[in-house]
């Protein structure tokens, strides 16, 4: 093999070798693009006076939290809550003992006046000379039936009460722990926010990493085409090695001088696009 051929040879290793890098340059960089993009579409951490929305991306995770005062709110609420249950834990168990406990407490007001209400018609009774009688026992039952009958109706009022009472502050509770619900998803307006701020920069940023990537990747295969043609220059010019081309009578690489017939306008040509490409 003459000197010229293998220049020839060297030339094209060395332009497959620049053709290789500019490629992996060009799919490196379109890969930082890409991670580039993705980073900008990630929500981002947003903090107001109610709380604060962080996302952590190594972990995957949101994190939302209450502002110090707005955090004493929702304490409140759930104490308060608690608190109400309590009230009514022991008549949630056994309503009618629930309903029991409020009918003595109404007979123990009106059982007094039962009690003077019979008296009284004993006194009467008495004074008249029938408190043995028959007539004077039939009075009696009268009185003694209506007594039992305001009985059975505080006993069914008792139940009522007693429903009403759970029904109140169960509502109580319930409320207070709608106000924690409330109060506790105030930091996920933020989380939204924050999710809407990195959607919005999704497509711009989408958009931003398509282009830089094929630009990155025409620069790659521009300057892969263009050691290509200094391959295909190079061989050309020797004249396929057999020292009787443009170079004229070689001999070997060490007769090649600036006194050559070689043309040397369509290098400086190819340098200025290649440094216009590295640009």
């Amino acid at each position: 093999m003459s000197a010229v051929a293998a220049a020839t040879v060297a030339v094209g290793v060395y332009s497959a070798n620049k053709q290789a890098k500019a490629q992996g340059a060009a799919a490196s960089a379109a890969e930082r693009q890409a991670d580039l993009a993705y980073k900008r579409s990630l929500p981002w951490d947003v903090k107001g006076d109610f709380g604060e929305a962080i996302f952590d991306e190594g972990g995957r995770t949101l994190g939302m939290k209450l502002s110090a005062p707005w955090q004493s709110e929702y304490d409140v609420a759930m104490e308060g809550a608690k608190k109400q249950r309590g009230y009514i834990s022991g008549f949630e168990g056994d309503p009618m003992a629930a309903g029991k406990t409020f009918y003595d407490m109404q007979k123990a007001i009106y059982a007094p006046e039962q009690e003077k209400d019979r008296l009284s018609l004993e006194s009467r009774l008495l004074a008249q000379g029938m408190l043995g009688s028959t007539g004077g026992a039939g009075r009696m039952e009268a009185l003694r039936k209506a007594q039992a009958m305001q009985d059975l109706e505080a006993q069914y009022a008792g139940l009522d009460k007693a429903q009403g009472y759970i029904d109140t502050y169960r509502g109580r509770a319930a409320s207070d722990l709608g106000m924690a619900e409330t109060i506790g998803q105030l930091p996920q307006k933020y989380a939204e926010t924050g999710r809407g701020i990195g959607t919005g920069m999704s497509s711009i940023a989408g958009t931003s990493a398509n282009l830089s990537s094929a630009a990155a990747q025409a620069r790659g295969q521009s300057q892969a085409n263009l050691y290509g043609q200094y391959a295909g220059m190079f061989s050309n010019l020797a004249g396929g090695g057999s020292g009787s081309g443009a170079f004229g009578d070689l001999g070997s690489l060490g007769n090649f001088n600036t006194a050559s017939t070689f043309n040397t306008n369509p290098w400086s040509e190819q340098s200025a696009m290649l440094a216009e490409q590295r640009m």
